[in-house]
């Protein structure tokens, strides 16, 4: 984590870096390099469907921002809540939780990540967002097919993914 932090940041469009993680589209904006490791900010495009399966974070307090379309996240021990846009959720480190894009659009939204420090998991695991929409579909679809690489990776960045249950 950098410990010195800069006066200003200006990170443009063409300067965020794009990775498929599990079959959302995470534009990261910020990260400790920009923020001196005060926290990350992605923009995350999740098809209706897609989501994350219950997970939590040992280090990061994570904030979620509904841009469009609409989220039902679930944490453990809370009734489900549906999130739309203009919904601000904050959680706290050690949260067990899950969400899902329900439609009937994809869900954008803004993470905020803080400290900073999980967008070089989606850096390392995540894979590469290519220029052209068809290449794209198929990374997408990989970074679904590879999600299992994903899940055992997050363990070394402090993210803890439920078991899943045995078929």
């Amino acid at each position: 984590m950098t410990t010195s932090s800069p006066s200003f940041a200006l990170v443009t469009i063409a300067d965020r870096r794009t990775y498929w993680v599990g079959g959302q589209r995470q534009a990261l904006i910020a990260g400790a390099n920009e923020t001196g490791g005060r926290y990350a900010l992605s923009h995350s495009t999740i098809a209706v469907g897609g989501g994350a399966a219950q997970h939590r974070h040992g280090r990061e307090a994570e904030a979620f921002y509904v841009l469009s379309g609409q989220l039902h996240f679930s944490v453990v021990g809370e009734p489900t809540m549906n999130l739309l846009p203009g919904t601000f959720l904050h959680l706290e480190p050690g949260l067990d939780y899950r969400f899902e894009a329900v439609g009937p659009a994809p869900a954008e939204v803004l993470i905020l990540y803080a400290p900073a420090g999980l967008e070089r998991l989606i850096e390392a695991a995540g894979i590469a967002d290519p220029a052209d929409s068809e290449r794209s579909r198929h990374a997408a679809v990989r970074s679904v097919e590879e999600a299992e690489t994903l899940k055992a990776a997050a363990r070394a960045y402090g993210v803890i993914y439920a078991r899943s249950p045995k078929p």
